[in-house]
């Protein structure tokens, strides 16, 4: 049966599905060369780790971490809402801890060169009557996956505040988890694949 379907099928048919695959193909080849892009060229920082008390028993092993720019609520533009792109700009404090120094609705190369932009979502929109709205945003950064088994002894470290991330920030804002540090040792490395 399989093989008269196949016999019927037109040389339009059969480019159409060879079409169809290929678009497929190229659209996951790109997914896959944006991750390795951005975790090979971007810039590299390290951020301190606020502890966070996870767990999922449907997700395997993995640490949730907080940063003190995620954490707190950040100013936002007007007309912001739940689920809008922003670009927060840090810049480190002391090493290790980043603090915001401005936020937009789009992407603004930041002036000064130790600054660095974020690309995040909005989680929620808060405004006070008579203030400028605040947001609580998300960067994609805030789980960790890790090896089976390392996951409570890698919170504990957390609560301890004995580990700090290292991000990869690319030119356009998107960062990802590079690998994790933990007293000064760099470990976890996330792998480009």
């Amino acid at each position: 049966m399989i093989g008269k379907l196949i016999e019927k099928l037109s040389v339009k048919s059969w480019l159409a599905i060879a079409l169809v695959a290929l678009v497929q193909t190229v659209a996951l080849a790109s997914m896959v060369y944006g991750r390795v892009a951005l975790l090979r060229d971007g810039r590299e920082i390290v951020a301190e780790v606020i502890p966070v008390d996870p767990r999922d028993l449907f997700r395997g092993d993995y640490v949730i971490l907080g940063y003190a720019f995620g954490r707190n609520q950040v100013p936002v533009p007007e007309g912001t809402n739940q689920g809008d792109k922003v670009y927060v700009t840090v810049r480190e404090a002391a090493p290790g801890q980043w603090e915001v120094v401005s936020t937009a609705a789009d992407y603004k190369q930041p002036s000064d060169p130790a600054n660095v932009v974020l690309k995040g979502i909005v989680d929620y929109v808060y405004q006070a009557q008579g203030e400028p709205p605040k947001a609580q945003v998300r960067y994609g950064i805030e789980s960790y996956f890790v090896p089976e088994g390392t996951g409570k002894e890698l919170e504990a470290k957390v609560r301890d505040k004995k580990i700090s991330a290292v991000l990869a920030v690319g030119a356009t804002g998107n960062v990802a988890i590079k690998a994790l540090v933990v007293d000064g040792e760099r470990i976890h490395q996330e792998p480009w694949f």
